[in-house]
Formats: C-alpha cells, structure tokens, sequence
C-alpha cells in the first residue's frame, strides 16, 4: 500500500481516537471524586477484584498513575517519576503503563508486591496501550515506522512481533492464551476490522472483515467483543474465538460503544436514555441490565467478575470514580 494510502490511515485512525477522548474530557475540566477523594481527572480505570488503577490528569499533556482499593477505600500513587503516565492496566500483582520519562513513550511496569518499578521497553520509537494478563504484556509498537502489535514475556524477558501487517494496527487487548485488536491492513475503505492471535498455535484469525467500522475489542475467557456500525449505529458484537459463534449483543437505535467484558459480563456505554449510561448483559443467561441510571453522563466502563468501574460525570467541570457490583 502507498505511502499516502498509509497516511491517510494514521489520519483516521488519530482523528478518531481525539473525537472520542476529547469527547468524554471535555466534561472534566476539574474533578470532585467518589469514592477516591483525592486524585485530579480521573480517566481510562482498569480494574482486577477490588483493585482499581486510572489516569490522574491534572492537564491535557500531564497524568499519573493512581491505585484505589475498592474494599479498603485506600488510594496510592504508582508513579515515581514527574511527567506523563498514561493508559495503566493490572492484572494480578502487576499493574503496567505507558511512560515519557525518557522523552520516548515506553512501557513501564510496577510490581505491587515488591514495590519495584521497571522498564519493559527501552526504544527511542513509540510504544504505548499496553495491556496485561499473567505474565505476558502486549503493546502498541512503532520502530518499524507504523503501529504494531507486540508482546514481552515478563518471565523469560522475550519480545515478539505479533502482527507487522501493513498500516496501522492498535486497540490490542489480551486475556489467557488470546491476543485480540483493531486492524487497518485493508486501507482507509475498510474503516477497520478486528483480528485475532492464538498464542499456542501462532494462528492470526480474522473476526471481521467488513466496509464498516468495527473498533475497540475486548477479549476474555477466549470471546470477543467490540463495537460495529454496520446496522447504521454503533452496536456491541461477540464472537466465541472457539466455535466462530458471533452474536449481536445490542439492537437499539441509539450509540452503544466501548465494550468491555470479563468472564460472562459485557458493559459499554449506552445512549438510548438520551444521555451516557452504562449497561450490561449476561452471556450465560441473556439478560440485559441498566447499571447506572444518573442525571449525569457515566463513561469508561470496565468489569472483573462482578464489579464494574466507571467515571461519572455529574456536570461539565466534575468526574467521579465510581464502581457498582451487578
């Protein structure tokens, strides 16, 4: 593909991540938390039992990385280092970020139990949206002049190239032995797709392949989710990595975006109430719920088991921690 093609990708595919992150920032311009009652701006939580990590902005360009214990109510500040930390995920004792102290994007994690910080990458190219489960972590790489999917193995130290197709590749997201993200090999026309990689096998599996936008997967326990516009609107799809089972998750004629799922539970944002909820659906039963139901806008959704965290929005100007069992 020509460079002007590949050009035009990376213009899209930014242009779509500033609509939505600015979209959802805008409304917080100050923070008033809850239940955290400390950190500023709270943005992207990623959650694992009762623990809870998330971006504290205290600026546009400027955030650090802020643990909360949901049972506890104690919250801690990961970062060691003035600058930006972005993006965090934790899984286990293990919580991960991307980090520019260097003056490169590389990725960094800390490890709870010791209270050791280290280096995962050490490029003067771009790596950033790393996403964790065990001992494996898989990033956005850009040595090779685009973005890619990568993985390090925290136990043996080794890094491999999961996907260097053509263009752009990113959104990854893991969970057991399944490595899952949003793809662009197909060019501007394709408007995205989302792919698939067994770890075991080295299989690359192609989910969707389609005109229409199938952005932000989310894996767990070998099934996908992700949202589709293909009826017109943003839905939630599901696809069972096993039997090749895909399911529409969602049918109404409003926006439901940025999924998310763990174990049984699927959440996202839902707008058919004329304003930003969070809802959710049982995989196992087929029942849909309404989780959050406030006069204000709920976003970030994410879930561990039974759990679910998100940011409130009451007001432009105020955000909120918030978490709810379902």
């Amino acid at each position: 593909m020509n460079r002007q093609n590949t050009n035009q990708i990376t213009g899209i595919v930014i242009l779509i991540g500033i609509v939505i992150f600015l979209s959802l920032l805008i409304l917080q311009q100050t923070y008033n938390p809850s239940p955290d009652k400390k950190a500023d701006g709270p943005v992207f939580p990623r959650i694992y039992h009762n623990l809870v990590v998330y971006e504290s902005r205290t600026t546009l360009h400027n955030a650090d990385i802020i643990m909360f214990n949901i049972s506890s109510g104690m919250q801690q500040d990961l970062s060691d280092h003035d600058g930006n930390q972005f993006r965090p995920d934790i899984d286990d004792d293990k919580v991960i970020w991307q980090d520019k102290r260097s003056g490169f994007w590389n990725i960094f994690l800390k490890n709870l139990t010791t209270g050791k910080t280290t280096s995962i990458t050490n490029y003067s190219s771009r790596e950033t949206t790393p996403q964790i489960f065990g001992d494996r972590v898989v990033y956005i790489d850009e040595r090779n002049g685009s973005q890619d999917i990568a993985l390090f193995n925290l136990s043996t130290g080794d890094e491999k190239m999961i996907c260097s197709a053509e263009d752009i590749q990113w959104q990854p997201d893991i969970d057991g032995d399944w490595v899952v993200w949003e793809d662009w090999r197909r060019g501007p026309k394709s408007e995205g797709d989302i792919y698939a990689y067994y770890l075991p096998t080295d299989q690359e599996i192609e989910i969707t392949n389609s005109s229409t936008s199938e952005w932000f997967p989310s894996v767990s326990d070998g099934r996908v989710v992700w949202q589709s516009n293909k009826n017109g609107n943003f839905d939630v799809f599901f696809e069972n990595l096993t039997t090749r089972e895909q399911i529409q998750i969602t049918n109404d004629s409003s926006r439901q975006w940025l999924p998310r799922i763990s174990g049984d539970t699927i959440v996202w944002i839902d707008e058919r109430n004329k304003q930003w909820d969070i809802y959710g659906y049982n995989i196992s039963t087929g029942v849909e719920i309404q989780i959050t139901n406030c006069s204000g806008n709920e976003a970030w959704p994410d879930v561990s088991e039974d759990t679910v965290v998100y940011i409130n929005y009451p007001e432009q100007g105020k955000a909120e921690l918030m978490s709810a069992r379902i």
